[in-house]
């Protein structure tokens, strides 16, 4: 068995299916608390589990994130920006590197040792955790932090959005992916787009709907 991190977007959705597809095992989705500002991803994590029925848990680590005081426009309200660092407000400090060690230790005690992403550093927002290098270490360093053949995959590094789009037509899920998930940083699950629901205006809507554009014109 492995473990797919399960947001509830498109991207972990997306790799949901290829794991489902390709690794031809059972798998356990994987989904965090870590002080969202909105629980439309989370209610959509689970929905999509239940669906495609697969074993779904929550990891609660919101009282950590709390603690740390984290700043970023998904975790507290702020504007959504260009900060001075070249970063968008929405990028979480060490959100994956948090999110990948919890699920290796909760993987442990049962003997999974792969952990799925949907991350890829072509069509995103700039985050350095959704990078190669950033995925090469923390395999690197999980393995020597739990004497374990940990495995990191992100099937989609490379890939686009119009390339992910594209994929989820080929294997049938065009209209799950459109109608299950949930990207948007505002949380807007009342207006629906050809590309999904979403506010249309920010980051992610963007990425979605240009790469949906590129894809099927």
């Amino acid at each position: 068995m492995a473990i797919v991190l399960l947001s509830g977007g498109q991207d972990s959705t997306t790799a949901l299916l290829w794991a489902l597809r390709e690794l031809r095992e059972p798998l356990y989705a994987l989904t965090f608390l870590y002080g969202q500002r909105h629980a439309i991803e989370i209610q959509a994590a689970k929905q999509i589990a239940e669906k495609l029925r697969v074993a779904h848990y929550v990891l609660d680590l919101g009282a950590l994130w709390e603690s740390l005081a984290v700043p970023s426009a998904l975790t507290r309200e702020q504007p959504i920006e260009m900060l001075p660092t070249g970063l968008p407000s929405t990028f979480v400090p060490g959100r994956n590197l948090f999110l990948l060690s919890a699920a290796a230790v909760w993987g442990y005690p049962r003997g999974e040792t792969s952990l799925i992403m949907g991350v890829n550093q072509i069509d995103y927002s700039g985050y350095p955790d959704c990078r190669a290098p950033f995925l090469e270490a923390a395999e690197e360093a999980l393995k020597y932090a739990l004497d374990s053949p940990i495995r990191i995959i992100a099937p989609f590094l490379f890939w686009d959005k119009a390339r992910l789009w594209q994929y989820a037509k080929e294997i049938g899920y065009l209209d799950f992916i459109v109608e299950e998930t949930h990207t948007c940083y505002l949380g807007e699950r009342a207006i629906r787009h050809v590309w999904g629901y979403g506010c249309g205006t920010c980051a992610a809507c963007h990425l979605r709907k240009v790469g949906y554009e590129q894809a099927f014109g």
